[in-house]
């Protein structure tokens, strides 16, 4: 008895010391949980009381469920953010005034956790909540308001004149109070679940699938993009990583090598002296035959299916294929067309060719995992519906490798541990 003892003694620190080694992983690798109490959020955010005082974070809410700050007064930031659905409102494209779509078929991200980003909107572009808030307001295919209308309309309301008179000490109400008022709420809508009890020592908080799920996303890359607190939000990555699908899972080196074969034989075509033959070859039509004899015919299919077939849409596409032609810059670097790109490159269909940050990128916002399980459809135009896929997708498109069917399961199971409730910090706030 003393010896089954013994042994269950040895199995239990066993285990225990095994996951409190996966938690000193994940916290070397920045992971880190959410805080619990006003005081903490303050340290984390860099705020004082006075940045986010109680009274100003009643009147955001009050704000945030305000329909008087859309055009025809029907819509408010919580339309579109329902806090009881993860912080979005499910739909495939973001719907705003007079049921328009978004334009570039882009859907809501959620405003849960917001507070631990510091790029804002699918492209970046705000790097405060105070910017971000101010962009669905006035944007004509969402709340399609102004800042004259709305204090206007809320310099009329008494009650609002007095709550903007005790947070901001003026007789009048300005927009960017309002913003100011809204972007402090959105800060406190942070939440917790069971992985933030496991990292701060709670090491029986994941189940064993939970963890396999954590070692994985720690394993295979993923947390290269998805870190810090809110397993995100803090930085903008190339999506997808290869211009073309098929390439996603060829290794790196072998593509370098064959653009370069193929750029020096577009070079070498192009040379005054001892290139006669191979210009008649073009002008005869075989050009595409000796690009077969000289790569081989499966280096050419990758050439093929993933370079020549971006163009079937331009004129010169069968010249170019019949011929084993490739249209090039001066340099012979590839050329590809902005909406091209925007159709080709992705794994599944670009609703609105939105193509992230600049011109001829394809960078977008790192998205937040906090509540991933909740926040269906997935990626900017809500291409992917399941979550399962969307980690398949992300796994081979963008870390080049794959996962089997039941270590996509165990991921899954991770993020069900990291999805949690609103924090409670003490806010006394009803529901609207």
């Amino acid at each position: 008895m003393r010896k089954l003892s013994f042994f269950l003694f040895i199995l239990l620190v066993t285990i225990t010391s095994g996951n409190d080694s996966l938690r000193k992983e994940a916290l070397q690798y920045g992971l880190s949980p959410v805080p619990k109490d006003y005081e903490s959020l303050l340290q984390v955010l860099g705020e004082t009381r006075e940045d986010i005082s109680k009274e100003k974070i009643r009147l955001g809410k009050r704000l945030f469920f305000e329909k008087k700050l859309s055009l025809n007064a029907d819509i408010s930031c919580a339309s579109c953010h329902d806090l009881k659905e993860g912080g979005i409102d499910g739909e495939i494209t973001a719907i705003g005034h007079k049921d328009q779509e978004n334009p570039f078929h882009l859907n809501t991200p959620t405003v849960l956790n917001t507070a631990l980003s510091s790029k804002l909107f699918w492209n970046g572009r705000s790097a405060t909540l105070e910017d971000q808030a101010k962009g669905p307001i006035i944007a004509s295919f969402e709340m399609a308001s102004s800042p004259t209308l709305i204090e206007s309309r809320l310099n009329k309301e008494e009650h609002y004149l007095a709550e903007f008179g005790q947070v901001y000490g003026e007789g009048k109400i300005t927009f960017d109070y309002v913003v100011d008022a809204i972007s402090t709420y959105e800060r406190t809508l942070i939440t917790r679940g069971r992985y933030d009890d496991f990292l701060e020592g709670d090491t029986s908080a994941l189940n064993s699938d939970e963890q396999d799920g954590l070692r994985l996303f720690i394993e295979k890359g993923c947390i290269g993009c998805h870190d810090g607190m809110g397993l995100g939000g803090r930085e903008l990555r190339k999506f997808p990583i290869m211009r073309h699908p098929i390439w996603s899972l060829r290794d790196l080196k072998k593509i370098k090598s064959l653009r370069e074969e193929y750029n020096g034989f577009m070079h070498m075509l192009g040379m005054e002296e001892g290139a006669q033959s191979l210009i008649q070859f073009a002008d005869d039509g075989s050009r595409y035959d000796y690009l077969v004899e000289m790569l081989g015919k499966e280096d050419v299919r990758l050439l093929r299916d993933g370079y020549f077939d971006e163009y079937k849409d331009d004129e010169a596409y069968t010249a170019m294929v019949t011929r084993g032609c490739y249209e090039c810059h001066e340099k012979n670097t590839y050329r590809v067309s902005r909406e091209t790109l925007a159709v080709k490159a992705y794994p599944f269909e670009n609703k609105g060719s939105f193509l992230g940050q600049g011109r001829q990128t394809r960078y977008f916002r790192v998205p937040l995992l906090r509540n991933i399980v909740s926040t269906e459809p997935y990626f900017h135009n809500g291409g992917i519906e399941r979550l399962e896929d969307a980690i398949k997708l992300m796994i081979k498109h963008q870390l080049r490798t794959r996962l089997t069917d039941d270590e996509v399961k165990k991921m899954v199971e991770f993020f069900k541990a990291v999805d949690g409730n609103l924090v409670d910090y003490g806010f006394d706030l009803k529901e609207q």
